[in-house]
This record gives structure tokens, C-alpha cells and sequence, in this order.
């Protein structure tokens, strides 16, 4: 007779010095008002899930869909707006899911799975982390999601108006410089 019996062990290990666990982190598609023409779902899971699958919740416009808890990770798909009826959709506290699970062999499957880190700089912490993605193609046979550079957004956050600023002050310089030559 055994004394010790065999059971799954969780555990968690401390971040590095200068990371942090402690963020809220969710992701937005960022393009999606370029396909009108399909509807895209989340399947947020966790490794050790063991019981059934979560839902698959509709992602909206510039929705933030939230990936929090042990080590989530989400599974996006799309399928074409005509293949889905008012009466597959089912409105829940946690948002719009599909409720009809006949409809999952029309689910076109999104690539790569996207997860959530497992810990970010400590500049992070206790704040809300926007991870970006778009939709690079979408055909019948496949989805594939990339993730948008925060570089680039931030250099359009701070490009754009330093250009603006550049170019309003060559234009307030140039209107000072005509008319000091007209009062000559």
C-alpha cells in the first residue's frame, strides 16, 4: 500500500531582480475593421485546465481581451459573418461567445497561439500591459496574427506631433521673417 500518492504539483518561481508578475495583461487585435466580412473569437486556456474548454468569446474593435490567471494563453479564430446566425451567439457576463458548437468545424484557426509573459520589467507592475496584434492574412483555410511592434506605435505617438511642432514653428518663423522685411 502506498503512503504518498500522486498528485500535480503547481508552483511558481519569484522573477528575476528587476521583473515583476504583477501586471494586467490583455491583448487587441489592432486591424480588424478590415475584414468586415468575418467574425473573430478568443479561446483563452490555461495549461493545466483540465476541465472543458473555455468558451470562445467574441473580440471586438478595440477591445482588450483579458489573459490573467496561471499561465494563459489565447487561441484566436475567425469564421465568415454568413455562416453565423443571432441564435449561435450567446450574451454572458463575461462578454458574446459562440454558443453553437457545430459551428467549430467552419472556425478557421488562428497561428501562433498567442500567451501572456510570464513576468515583464518592474516598470510594469500593478499596471494594465496592451499587447498589439494584427492580422497579417485571412483566407478560407487559414489566420495569421502578428504582433504589432510597440516601437512603432510609440514612434507615431511621439514622431507625429515633433513633426507637427517642427512644422509649425518653420511656418511661425517664416511669417516672422516676412514680416520683419515688410516693416524695412
Amino acid at each position: 500500500m502506498s503512503f504518498f500518492t500522486q498528485s500535480l504539483i503547481i508552483a511558481d518561481v519569484a522573477p528575476d531582480i528587476g521583473y515583476t508578475k504583477d501586471f494586467d495583461y490583455c491583448l487587441k487585435i489592432v486591424n480588424l475593421s478590415k475584414y468586415p466580412n468575418h467574425l473573430l473569437f478568443a479561446r483563452i486556456q490555461s495549461p493545466t485546465q483540465t476541465k472543458a474548454l473555455n468558451p470562445y468569446l467574441l473580440v471586438k474593435a478595440n477591445q482588450c481581451i483579458s489573459l490573467n490567471g496561471y499561465r494563459p494563453a489565447a487561441m484566436i479564430v475567425a469564421i465568415a459573418k454568413q455562416k453565423v446566425q443571432r441564435s449561435d451567439l450567446k450574451q454572458t457576463n463575461s462578454g458574446t461567445i459562440l454558443e453553437n458548437t457545430k459551428l467549430e468545424k467552419s472556425l478557421i484557426k488562428g497561428t501562433p497561439s498567442i500567451p501572456r509573459p510570464d513576468s515583464l520589467a518592474a516598470a510594469n507592475q500593478g499596471k494594465q500591459v496592451v499587447a498589439n496584434y494584427q492580422i497579417q492574412s485571412l483566407d478560407p483555410a487559414s489566420l495569421k496574427l502578428g504582433a504589432v511592434n510597440d516601437s512603432m506605435l510609440m514612434s507615431n505617438i511621439i514622431l507625429f506631433p515633433l513633426i507637427g511642432s517642427i512644422v509649425l514653428g518653420w511656418m511661425i518663423w517664416q511669417r516672422n521673417k516676412k514680416q520683419t522685411v515688410d516693416e524695412l
